[in-house]
């Protein structure tokens, strides 16, 4: 969004509630809105084991592997799925890691939104590292960067989220706080925050659950 479109949409979004543009904002006091212990300290041991048991509760695959065995544990997580083609974000961290996925489907800004969109509906699978992961949750929250756009996310049949550990943090606050921390900075952060909870559901209409309804059908994180 330009400097021009956010001023239009924020002035646009005054006069519909009939007031004046606020130009000064104060933050609320978030000690007093957020329960006691929100702000606990908890080892990386302990975010993995809060993760492991919410895993249980959004039906999604906890797999803990390490760096030295991540391609053959991604290699036989794909495999069970089906195989390819699999879609990957262009994340650098898959060069770190010395990650190859013959014949794999790339995300990548020079091949323009429309391609880029429609090699995400061809893949059977999306491979992506989470930026952040909210043990509390189960949740792993994603940037839309020019490598890695909203929709293959939420178009390949199966989704794989790569959670380094040292990307694991107890809940949202915490996440939220070194994305704020990073925009202080300017740093570039991306231009849309996603927040998955593992594989697409219906809620519980009717105190009926169905997994899988309209995005990916399984979802496994793979913690390194």
């Amino acid at each position: 969004m330009t400097d021009y479109q956010r001023e239009s949409f924020l002035n646009s979004l005054a006069s519909k509630l009939g007031r004046e543009r606020k130009r000064v904002v104060t933050r609320p006091n978030w000690e007093r809105i957020y329960p006691q212990g929100s702000r606990k300290s908890y080892s990386t041991n302990e975010l993995v084991t809060i993760l492991r048991e919410q895993c249980l509760f959004i039906h999604t695959q906890l797999i803990e592997s390490t760096p030295e065995k991540l391609q053959q544990t991604l290699n036989d997580l794909i495999a069970s799925y089906g195989g390819g083609p699999v879609i990957r974000s262009g994340d650098s961290r898959f060069a770190k890691y010395k990650l190859e996925f013959p014949n794999s489907l790339i995300w990548e800004e020079a091949a323009g939104r429309e391609e880029n969109i429609r090699r995400s509906a061809l893949a059977n699978g999306a491979l992506v590292f989470a930026d952040y992961a909210l043990a509390e949750s189960g949740t792993v929250v994603v940037e839309s960067r020019p490598d890695q756009g909203r929709a293959m996310h939420f178009l390949p049949a199966h989704y794989i989220a790569i959670i380094e550990k040292e990307r694991l943090v107890h809940r949202s606050t915490q996440a939220a706080a070194d994305l704020n921390r990073r925009i202080e900075a300017g740093e570039p952060v991306g231009s849309c925050i996603n927040l998955i909870s593992g594989p697409s559901n219906s809620a519980d209409i009717e105190m009926q659950l169905v997994v899988g309804v309209h995005g990916p059908l399984r979802a496994t994180y793979v913690l390194i």
